[in-house]
């Protein structure tokens, strides 16, 4: 059986038949090893899914990278240019998180409202 199938069987046999006992004396009781499993887990778990769903749903996935400090953004207008510049925008989420985006690059900022619109 392969790795993940052999882990996901037993995830899904200690949840239905655990009766109180911890990961640890489940797997203790039915044989299996342990520390292979945790460190199965740590490797290969939740936030590792397969592309599977990703592909079928057509739509594209856009990393984002989280910088905590506040990004240092041109205040004034660039003069060279003289056309359209992005001021720093603030985003804020239903939950209340802000989002600051910072960039000279306009086809950029659309496409991310956009995704993030439909």
């Amino acid at each position: 059986m392969e790795t993940k199938e052999y882990f996901e069987k037993i995830m899904q046999d200690y949840n239905q038949h655990r009766k109180g006992c911890n990961l640890r004396k489940y797997c203790t009781d039915e044989g299996i090893d342990y520390k292979c499993l945790v460190e199965y887990k740590k490797n290969y778990g939740a936030c590792h899914s397969s592309g599977t769903a990703d592909s079928s749903s057509g739509a594209s996935f856009i990393p984002l990278q989280i910088i905590e400090e506040r990004c240092e953004c041109p205040t004034s207008a660039p003069s060279s240019t003289g056309g359209w510049y992005i001021r720093p925008l603030v985003l804020s989420t239903p939950c209340g998180d802000d989002i600051e985006i910072c960039s000279n690059n306009l086809a950029a900022v659309l496409d991310l409202l956009r995704k993030m619109t439909s």
